[in-house]
C-alpha cells in the first residue's frame, strides 16, 4: 500500500491553488444623482455649475442615461478635496478632532456565519466614502477581504507579523539579559527573526476605494494559533494581548488614519484573542433572524471567559515579578444589527434586551450579497437594479454607517474633553 508523503501533499496543494486575481475589474462608476444624494450633499444643479465653471475638476465620462456623467471613486475623492476648501468646507470634511487617535474597532462574534466580514467591509468603505482615512485589518484566516477589495496582496504573514515582532523584541531583550548572566540564549525561529525588521507600512495595500487601505490576511494566519502558542511556551513572560495596539502605536498609524477596523475569524484561539484584547471598541454583528440573539449571548459569554483567563494569567505573572498589570478594558461594546428584513418587531425586542449597546440602524439583507454576486452593497450599480430598489437600500446602509459614526463622534468628544470635566460630569 502506497503512502502519501508531505511532498505529495505539497504538490497537490500547488495544483489546487487558483491563480492570482485576474485583471482588475472596471472601476465602480457613480452618477451625479448618487454623488449629491449620499456622498457630497448638494443640489445636482450646483455640482454641474461648479464643474462647468472649473474645467480643471474631474468632469466624469458621458453616459447614455439622460445625458448624465459618471465618475470614478478617485474622481469623487478629488471633488471632495475641492469642496473641502470652500466656504462650507465643514460639510465635506469628516469631523475628527486634530488631537485624537484613530480608534481600533474589532469585529467580534466567535460563532460562524455572523456577518463579521460583510459588516467590516461595509463600515470601512462607507467611512472612506465619507472622507475618512481608513485602515482595514484582516485577521480572519479565511482572508476574504483582499479579494473583495481587489487587492493582489502578496502578503506572507499579515497581521501575525505585528504579533511576531512583539514576541521577537521580547525574546531579544530576554536573550540580552541571559547573555549578561552568562546563560545560553533561547533560539529565535525564522519567523521571529524576519519580524524584527518588519515595518507595518510594508504590509499595507491600497484598495479600489480611495482613502481605504488594507492589511490583508496571509496564508501564515492559518498557523497563527499554533505559532503564538509556541512562542508563549518559549517565553512565559511575553503577553501577546497588546501586540496589535503596540504595533499601531509604534509606527504612528493612529495619526495616519482616522479609523481602524479589524475583522476576526470564528473561534477564540490566540490570534483572535490577541486582536480582540487590543481593541478600543468591540463591535458584534447580530443577524435579525430567529435564534441569533441567543447565539450572540453565548459567543460573548465565551469571549468573556477566555479573556478573563488571559487576564488572570497575566496577573499571576505580574505578581510573581512584583509588577502590576493593566486590566483588559474597552471604551465601547456595540452591537450592529444585520440582515434586516421587513420585520421591525424583532429589532425592537432586541433593543429592549440590549439597550444602548444596540446601534440604531441595521444593515439590510441584500440579495446580491446573500447569493455571492457582490461582496458588499457599494459594489452595486443602481442601473443593475433600478433606482426604486436601490435608493431605499442605500438609505438603509447609510443609516447603519451613521449609527457607527455617531458612536465614534462620542469617543472623539471624550478625547477632546479635559479629564477634569469628565470627572465632574
Amino acid at each position: 500500500m502506497s503512502m502519501i508523503s508531505l511532498s505529495d501533499l505539497t504538490t497537490l496543494a500547488s495544483a489546487a491553488t487558483e491563480p492570482g486575481l485576474a485583471k482588475p475589474a472596471p472601476p465602480r462608476l457613480m452618477s451625479i444623482w448618487e454623488i449629491t444624494t449620499w456622498i457630497l450633499p448638494m443640489a445636482p444643479e450646483h455640482l454641474r455649475r461648479v464643474l462647468a465653471s472649473d474645467p480643471a475638476l474631474p468632469q466624469g465620462s458621458a453616459g447614455v442615461e439622460g445625458g448624465t456623467r459618471w465618475f470614478t471613486a478617485a474622481e469623487v475623492a478629488r471633488l471632495r478635496a475641492h469642496f473641502s476648501q470652500g466656504a462650507r468646507k465643514t460639510r465635506y470634511q469628516p469631523p475628527r478632532p486634530a488631537n485624537s487617535k484613530a480608534p481600533l474597532i474589532t469585529l467580534t462574534q466567535p460563532q460562524g456565519r455572523a456577518g463579521r466580514s460583510t459588516a467590516a467591509l461595509h463600515l470601512a468603505t462607507a467611512a472612506a466614502l465619507a472622507g475618512y482615512r481608513v485602515l482595514l485589518i484582516d485577521a480572519d484566516p479565511a482572508g476574504a477581504l483582499a479579494q473583495a477589495l481587489r487587492v493582489s496582496d502578496g502578503a506572507e504573514i499579515g497581521v501575525l507579523g505585528l504579533i511576531a515582532r512583539s514576541a521577537a523584541r521580547h525574546l531579544r531583550q530576554g536573550n540580552e539579559a541571559r547573555l549578561d548572566r552568562g546563560e545560553v540564549p533561547v533560539a529565535m525561529d525564522a519567523v521571529l527573526s524576519a519580524a524584527l525588521a518588519l515595518h507595518t507600512s510594508d504590509l499595507i495595500r491600497p484598495t479600489l476605494w480611495p482613502g481605504l487601505d488594507l492589511l490583508p490576511a496571509a496564508a501564515g494566519l492559518m498557523q497563527a494559533d499554533l505559532q503564538i502558542g509556541r512562542w508563549r511556551m518559549a517565553q512565559a513572560r511575553w503577553q501577546p494581548w497588546r501586540a496589535l495596539a503596540e504595533g499601531l502605536d509604534g509606527e504612528d498609524l493612529r495619526s495616519r488614519y482616522d479609523l481602524i477596523f479589524c475583522d476576526t475569524g470564528r473561534g477564540l484561539g490566540p490570534l483572535a484573542l490577541s486582536v480582540l484584547a487590543s481593541a478600543d471598541v468591540l463591535l458584534a454583528p447580530l443577524p435579525l433572524i430567529p435564534g441569533a440573539l441567543g447565539g450572540l449571548g453565548a459567543g460573548l459569554a465565551a469571549l468573556a471567559r477566555a479573556l478573563s483567563a488571559v487576564q488572570d494569567e497575566a496577573q499571576m505573572v505580574a505578581q510573581a515579578l512584583g509588577q502590576t498589570v493593566q486590566p483588559l478594558q474597552w471604551r465601547k461594546l456595540a452591537v450592529l444589527p444585520t440582515r434586516a428584513g421587513g420585520d421591525a418587531a424583532q429589532r425592537l425586542a432586541h433593543a429592549a434586551r440590549l439597550g444602548p449597546a444596540l446601534l440604531p440602524a441595521a444593515l439590510p439583507e441584500i440579495a446580491q450579497i446573500a447569493n455571492g454576486t457582490a461582496a458588499q452593497f457599494y459594489d452595486l450599480d443602481y442601473r443593475d437594479v433600478g433606482r426604486l430598489i436601490y435608493a431605499p437600500q442605500r438609505e438603509a446602509t447609510e443609516a447603519a454607517w451613521r449609527g457607527m459614526a455617531d458612536l465614534l463622534a462620542a469617543l472623539w468628544t471624550e478625547d477632546s474633553t479635559p479629564q477634569s470635566q469628565l470627572q465632574l460630569g
